[in-house]
């Protein structure tokens, strides 16, 4: 499939092409490699592919007993302060139902939507589409008060406070001289360097003799757990 894709130079200059691949995370990661950091790529993807990703994201969640319960008896003042970026815990059914929606329904912004795809360390983001007109009202989208409501899920609360403070590093980011095109592009850059740390985690397990290679397995799981990425299994 061919897919076009949008991106800003580092001068500010809006550019477009096409690219051919399989699916839009295929494109995205072919862009990437050519240093091409994209804010768009625009094209759907196949209707079998969209439900083996959909499968594949249900299978990799990490469910957690105790994250539950730690939302329930925390404090709701707590439960609606910014996180840190981490992987998501909870009901693997509403984590997977999210991701397969780009959580519609969940954000009243196009930002927040487009910031959750990266709230996850070390995943291949898939982003909504958005144009020029999205990207210039990011600023003022800023403003607009994230609310928290009574009895939603606790882990679309946890992803909102998680968003909460990726809104706080971009205004940094805007406020240090950058602009919304380029934090996008950071966004990008710092999930493929998540990505490939943990993929070097893996290979430096895997490769390691068998007499050491619990410990570091150790040792490179509290590395990850730092970083907010998923742990490596036995």
């Amino acid at each position: 499939m061919k897919y076009k894709y949008l991106y800003q130079t580092k001068d500010n200059e809006n550019r477009e092409g096409w690219v051919a691949a399989k699916n839009r995370a295929e494109a995205y990661a072919a862009l990437r490699k050519q240093g091409i950091r994209p804010y768009r790529v625009i094209g759907d993807d196949p209707p079998k592919w969209r439900s083996r990703a959909a499968g594949l994201a249900l299978a990799a969640l990490a469910v957690s007993f105790a994250a539950a319960v730690w939302w329930t008896m925390s404090p709701a003042g707590e439960r609606e302060s910014p996180a840190r970026r981490q992987q998501l815990t909870g009901d693997s059914s509403v984590i997977s139902a999210g991701l397969e929606t780009g959580w519609e329904g969940v954000f009243s912004t196009t930002l927040d939507r487009f910031l959750a795809a990266y709230a996850q360390p070390g995943w291949i983001a898939l982003p909504p589409d958005v144009t020029e007109d999205d990207v210039s009202r990011f600023a003022d989208e800023l403003e607009t008060k994230l609310e928290f409501f009574d009895g939603e899920p606790p882990e679309v609360r946890q992803l909102k406070r998680i968003v909460l403070e990726m809104r706080r590093e971009m205004k940094n980011y805007l406020a240090s001289g950058g602009t919304a095109g380029e934090y996008m592009s950071f966004l990008e850059e710092r999930q493929d360097e998540e990505l490939s740390f943990r993929q070097k985690a893996l290979k430096s397990v895997e490769s390691a003799p068998e007499s050491s290679r619990e410990r570091i397995r150790m040792n490179m799981n509290v590395r990850l757990h730092e970083m907010g990425l998923p742990e490596l299994g036995r």
